[in-house]
């Protein structure tokens, strides 16, 4: 009898402090984890110069990835491998595992869930925190209504088994990374003072960028460099102007390494303003050299 009125009572409590951790509401009956054991837990890592991914394969249900881009944020994907959580609020949560009671869970963020076998995205500072939980030994947790009943919580949880030696290797991934992506720098510009033709450092800086990238992405196949001007002057001067500005920026990017037949340089004049000329500055903005990087496909 004794064990009987046990049984009830964690059938009872279980819903309860998922309740009280998460927000929801009272109604649930029952709850459905997915996590992978001891013995089939993994941290799979794969990563280059350009993107890092840490992922962890859960049991019955599908994948959660960790995947950091040069340039970008952190963020972290659910993909599901099937329909089993439903519609509605979807809650992160940071908890102890079994083994380490005690210690309160954490809501790191609520979202809305569409359902439909869809993935479950987060970037920036929540991805951040469930990588520290999980480092901290604590287990993340995203938890929702199942498909089949909004009665019953469906939980899926990321272990920290297996998960240290797979993290340090994608700190030293991160750490690799390019400090920007090709979408990024695929389409720089740089402005330049009127009937200016010097680089000042700031211009230098992104074209530092540009040869750095251009120097790890051998898909690269082409760099154009366009010169412009505003409307101001005349026509002939302008075009002199543009010349001697994609001339310049063209020159510092050869000094950084970039190999001349990559380049393809040509200048303007005032023909092609990125917008009226009408105010000063509008005017700014049409003193430019675009940088326009492109890649061959394969």
């Amino acid at each position: 009898m004794g064990n009987a009125v046990l049984k009830k009572l964690k059938k009872i409590l279980i819903p309860a402090v998922c309740t009280l951790g998460v927000g929801f509401s009272a109604s649930s009956q029952a709850i459905t984890r997915y996590q992978s054991d001891l013995n089939e837990a993994q941290w799979l890592l794969s990563g280059d110069i350009f993107s890092c991914s840490l992922s962890h394969p859960i049991m019955y249900y599908g994948e959660g990835h960790f995947i950091k881009n040069a340039g970008e944020p952190m963020k972290f994907i659910l993909n599901p491998g099937n329909e089993k959580l439903g519609p509605g609020n979807v809650y992160i949560i940071s908890q102890a595992p079994n083994w380490s009671p005690g210690l309160k869970p954490e809501t790191l963020e609520v979202l809305a869930y569409p359902g439909y076998g869809m993935t479950v995205e987060v970037g920036g500072k929540v991805a951040e925190r469930m990588l520290t939980s999980l480092n901290k030994g604590l287990h993340p947790v995203l938890a929702g209504s199942a498909w089949e009943s909004g009665r019953e919580t469906i939980e899926v949880a990321l272990t920290n088994i297996n998960f240290a030696p797979a993290y340090n290797e994608f700190r030293r991934c991160m750490a690799s990374l390019l400090p920007v992506n090709y979408d990024q720098i695929a389409r720089s510009a740089v402005l330049f003072p009127e009937n200016g033709v010097l680089l000042s450092t700031r211009m230098q800086d992104r074209l530092d960028l540009v040869a750095l990238y251009v120097a790890n992405d051998p898909s690269v196949e082409y760099i154009y460099i366009d010169g412009h001007t505003d409307s101001l002057g005349s026509r002939r001067d302008n075009r002199e102007l543009s010349k001697q500005r994609a001339e310049a920026v063209t020159a510092y990017l050869l000094e950084q390494g970039v190999a001349v037949e990559k380049i393809i340089s040509r200048y303007h004049g005032e023909r092609y303003p990125t917008i009226d000329n009408k105010t000063r500055s509008n005017r700014e903005r049409n003193r430019r050299v675009t940088i326009r990087l492109e890649k061959f496909e394969p």
